[in-house]
């Protein structure tokens, strides 16, 4: 049965909208699909799809999941969801039940069947046992005879449930097998099952789950794609055993495969995030940025430049850009994003930096992470800016008409900090460079043709430079710092 791969429009999965694909995804859907299905026939299959936070893993597992749901049984299950069970087994086969009743009767009749089986499974009787003993030999002094019985109790209640397991072992082979002879279900084996969030469950739920794939389901024909970031999965299993416990091989037990589902590129990342009402109203949000970007997609290449600078990891990136995105959302003077966004970034990263910066400490931005370079963008159009004129480079007098259109910059963060820095001190945008009594305007002649940097964030303040209109330096800092109480 031939699976249809398009992804470029509009779907939906589980009453939920799934987006166009914009970052590239569908070829690595495929490409894990293919290798899933051409093993998992004839074999069991356990594979680790795992994505840092933020890579889009929900995204990526339910698309696939409706994606090849049309020519193989397919179970998506959100984990984290259904975290509040007491027995995850529950869980995966209520969802079975849910996603592949209707299909065919005799199948739902299969699948209610080895759902009752799992009756005993479903919590200890211990408990019980416990109390019917203390009932019954209250005031007895020989504990003995307790314990004789409670061993008998608990061996018995063990057996019961090794044969209970095989079992639903035996029913799920059994479905396997009717899906292979599509008696009544006119879809190909292997059958799906992919679980999404696990890292985010309770260390005791992500456990039993994996343990539920490995002895239960370990049954050819049965594939399991579990999505999680893997680092943070190991943490809660280090929650249970101890921070001295390897995590990483107590999972390669469970797992046959891991896939590694790469980082979006950033520029594509923020795209999607920026999509709705702030790219609706770009062209408005603009007026307030100066220097200002010539359109939207090269504001998100300026972030994007400045975010992968400073080696912002996708989930630290996700809440600075909307932090900015609120800033300027709400801002009622003009800031500068750039800067606002390199001071936000190294708050979070080097905090301690970021002290220095705030308190005026140090004018020597010696820090290692500041030489890197970024590439920025500005529209310094003299529609834009208002600068009507520049003056001549090397001497060279005279003025000359601002035909300035777009200009990119490469600089480094240490040297954008103290240009953006200065010109935000700047009480008057004017220049002495000509005439110490009567400093020209930088929209009019103040400013050097010279494409420094320096020159370019001038330019982008030339026309909206004071206190009243902009924001200061120290609320720059202020509004870093409120924005950090809203996640």
């Amino acid at each position: 049965m031939e699976i249809e791969w398009d992804w470029s429009s509009d779907d939906e999965f589980l009453g939920e909208k799934l987006p166009a694909d914009t970052l590239d995804r569908k070829k690595y859907a495929q490409y894990l699909y293919q290798i899933s299905a051409a093993r998992g026939e004839k074999s069991n299959l356990v594979i680790n799809l795992n994505a840092e936070w933020g890579a889009g893993k929900t995204y990526f597992t339910k698309r696939l999941a409706k994606t090849i749901s049309e020519s193989h049984p397919t179970i998506y299950i959100d984990a984290w969801k259904e975290d509040f069970s007491d027995d995850p087994l529950l869980t995966v086969f209520g969802s079975i039940k849910e996603q592949l009743s209707g299909q065919s009767d005799q199948f739902t009749q299969m699948m209610d069947k080895a759902i009752d089986n799992i009756g005993p499974l479903l919590k200890s009787a211990t408990p019980a046992i416990l109390a019917g003993l203390a009932k019954k030999y209250t005031g007895v002094d020989n504990i003995s005879d307790i314990t004789k019985t409670l061993s008998t109790k608990l061996m018995q209640l063990h057996s019961e449930k090794s044969k209970k397991i095989t079992t639903i072992r035996s029913e799920i082979s059994e479905w396997v097998r009717y899906i292979k002879q599509k008696d009544g279900i006119n879809k190909e084996l292997p059958l799906f099952i992919i679980i999404d969030e696990l890292d985010r469950c309770r260390p005791n739920f992500a456990i039993k789950l994996l343990e539920i794939t490995k002895h239960i389901f370990n049954i050819p024909g049965v594939v399991f794609i579990i999505a999680t970031d893997t680092e943070q999965l190991q943490h809660s299993i280090k929650v249970i055993y101890g921070n001295e416990f390897s995590a990483n091989h107590y999972l390669n037990r469970f797992f046959d495969r891991r896939f590694q589902l790469p980082n979006p590129e950033m520029t594509d990342f923020l795209k999607t995030i920026s999509a709705g009402s702030f790219s609706d109203d770009f062209l408005d949000y603009r007026k307030k940025m100066s220097p200002c970007p010539p359109g939207l997609s090269e504001f998100i290449y300026n972030c994007a430049s400045v975010l992968e600078a400073l080696r912002i990891n996708l989930r630290e990136s996700i809440k600075l850009y909307q932090r900015l995105l609120d800033a300027i959302i709400i801002s009622k003077k003009n800031l500068d994003p750039i800067f606002l966004l390199i001071l936000s970034a190294i708050n979070i990263k080097h905090n301690e930096f970021y002290t220095i910066l705030k308190g005026n400490r140090s004018n020597k931005n010696n820090m290692l992470f500041l030489d890197e370079s970024v590439e920025l963008s500005f529209d310094v159009s003299r529609g834009t800016t208002g600068v009507t004129s520049l003056r001549g480079t090397h001497g060279i007098s005279g003025r000359y008409t601002n035909e300035y259109k777009i200009k990119t910059i490469t600089s480094s963060l240490s040297e954008y900090i103290n240009s953006a820095q200065a010109v935000i001190l700047t009480s008057t945008p004017a220049s002495e460079y000509f005439n110490e009594q009567y400093p020209e305007p930088w929209v009019n002649g103040g400013l050097i043709a010279d494409n420094s940097l320096d020159t370019l964030l001038k330019m982008g303040w030339a026309s909206t430079k004071s206190y009243e209109t902009s924001l200061t330096l120290s609320q720059y800092y202020d509004l870093i710092e409120l924005s950090t109480t809203f996640e």
